[in-house]
């Protein structure tokens, strides 16, 4: 497996969401993805840092990783510098049910990642030519 890993920490504030979607659409770019499919994983991958940023006031940093296989796809890893509990973003509300809607139409796979109740990042994966 040809496999290439690109890694993005930055604080858990929105003015940095422009950095995220950069460097997504870099990365994506840069895997292969055409216009259309970079557009849809910039967008999902923005839904969920905002998601992570809206559901918590102990997130001081994000942290993106990219794993690029050459012949299958893109997997990103969203995670959180706090985990967040359980009963502030697993309970199903409309916001909340919006944006996995969201990610979930745009991207190949998305689950959540949780440990005893906290909520402590989002997977995604996009394949080629999905």
């Amino acid at each position: 497996m040809n496999m290439d890993s690109v890694y993005l920490r930055v604080p858990a504030k929105p003015e940095y969401m422009l950095v995220i979607r950069l460097t997504t659409s870099a990365v994506a770019s840069r895997a292969g993805f055409d216009v259309d499919e970079i557009e849809d994983i910039k967008l999902a991958v923005s839904e969920a840092g905002i998601f992570m940023m809206n559901h918590s006031r102990n997130v001081k940093w994000l942290e993106l990783e990219f794993n690029v296989d050459k012949e299958e796809g893109i997997w990103i890893d969203i995670s959180a510098s706090e985990a967040i509990h359980r009963d502030a973003v697993l309970c199903e509300n409309e916001q909340s049910e919006l944006s996995f809607y969201i990610m979930e139409s745009l991207m190949d796979r998305v689950e959540k990642v949780g440990d005893s109740g906290f909520l402590k990042g989002i997977k995604m994966y996009k394949k080629f030519g999905g």
